[in-house]
């Protein structure tokens, strides 16, 4: 069996605040023994909060998330900003994946809508199909000059990725911005 892979030129148009301390407070009136049984009960209460099963990950989210940490991954080794989510492009990179997957092709959507839409001063896309991982994508993307380019675009601080599968090959869309 032979996977077509493929991804289309990308297209592109054009420290946080600081850490709270913790402090001790102390316990008043406490009778011996007292200070320990309440940490312990918080402790069994923080294990028991933080072995709450999380909702299962679809194969769409596993393989979005791969994407996200590739290409941050990626940028992090060049020393610029790792990208961060956002709701608005994640809009538009969904109905994008959404649209390949049951057109059954490869392309690119409008660019001047996602900045007027999400308030964006650059914007850019890659898309791509077939590929088996997010990892193998950005392998992928990388080796593409124009991909390569929108990954590693300094001015880029805002990423948003979708993946969906029909008749058995991933579709991607990943949408790059900075507001502005």
């Amino acid at each position: 069996m032979t996977l077509a892979s493929r991804c289309d030129g990308g297209l592109v148009q054009t420290k946080g605040p600081g850490a709270r301390s913790m402090r001790n407070l102390p316990v008043m009136n406490a009778r011996p023994g007292t200070t320990a049984r309440l940490l312990v009960g918080a402790l069994i209460a923080t294990v028991t909060l933080l072995a709450s099963p999380a909702p299962a990950a679809t194969p769409a989210t596993t393989y979005a998330t791969q994407t996200f940490k590739a290409t941050n991954q990626e940028r992090d080794e060049r020393d610029l900003i790792v990208l961060r989510k956002n709701k608005c492009l994640q809009r538009f990179a969904n109905a994008q994946a959404r649209k390949m997957a049951e057109e059954g092709q490869l392309s690119h959507q409008s660019l001047t809508r996602i900045q007027k839409r999400c308030g964006m001063g650059h914007v850019g896309e890659n898309v791509a199909f077939g590929y088996p991982t997010g990892t193998a994508t950005v392998a992928a993307w990388m080796k593409s000059p124009m991909h390569r380019a929108n990954i590693l675009f300094p001015k880029f601080r805002l990423m948003a990725i979708s993946a969906r599968k029909a008749e058995g090959q991933w579709w991607v869309a990943q949408v790059f911005g900075r507001k502005g």
